[in-house]
């Protein structure tokens, strides 16, 4: 295992380059160095904190002589959302489009000029209208280095240091907020996918999320 160091600044940097929820760093330096793409070389390039400097972040590789990685079908990354595989009724999945619709159209939502309450508010709605279909579609979004969602406030810092866990209200859920407006709008897309929600009422939250 090879690892770098790098300060707080380039770390921050690096990790508001991504394009995708989910995407290593390894696939962010090529792209910006514009290095070819690696082609399955068995490598695993992550950001990780240092567990002595608070203030830095590691970069760490490990070679393909290191222990062979686990199948990454029962751990997908955030970009490639899994369908849950309970089959909801159309009953259901339009109480819930009823219910966001609601949420959107309220005026406190309007007026609200901070992403991440709105962000909180619209997880919140779908955990309330259906908290089974929520809690397969959490367990299905995570990335190949993070975790998003989780039941403890514990798990989330475990993570990472700055990952600003907040509790999604009046649920048992917590998630992470260091994220901008953008990647804020994939999580809950992704989410909202493997819920089987319509496209429609995805793009319908879009518009609150890609002008913050």
């Amino acid at each position: 295992m090879k690892i770098i160091e790098v300060d707080e600044e380039l770390y921050q940097y690096i990790a508001g380059q991504t394009q995708s929820i989910g995407e290593s760093a390894s696939d962010i330096l090529r792209r910006l160095l514009h290095l070819p793409q690696a082609a399955a070389l068995g490598e695993v390039f992550t950001l990780v904190p240092p567990e002595s400097k608070a203030a830095e972040q590691t970069v760490s590789v490990n070679s393909p002589k290191s222990e062979p990685e686990k199948p990454v079908v029962d751990s997908p990354a955030f970009d490639e959302p899994v369908k849950t595989i309970k089959k909801q009724s159309d009953g259901a999945i339009q109480q819930t489009v009823d219910k966001v619709l609601a949420l959107l159209n309220s005026t406190e939502f309007k007026e609200e000029t901070k992403a991440v309450i709105r962000f909180l508010a619209i997880l919140r709605v779908l955990y309330r209208t259906d908290p089974e279909s929520f809690a397969l579609a959490t367990e299905s979004l995570q990335g190949r280095t993070r975790v998003y969602f989780a039941r403890d406030e514990g798990t989330l810092l475990m993570a990472g240091n700055h990952t600003k866990p907040k509790q999604i209200p009046d649920t048992p859920y917590w998630v992470i907020t260091n994220t901008n407006s953008g990647r804020k709008m994939l999580m809950l897309e992704g989410a909202m996918q493997s819920m089987n929600l319509p496209e429609s009422l995805i793009n319908e939250v879009r518009n609150y999320f890609v002008a913050n």
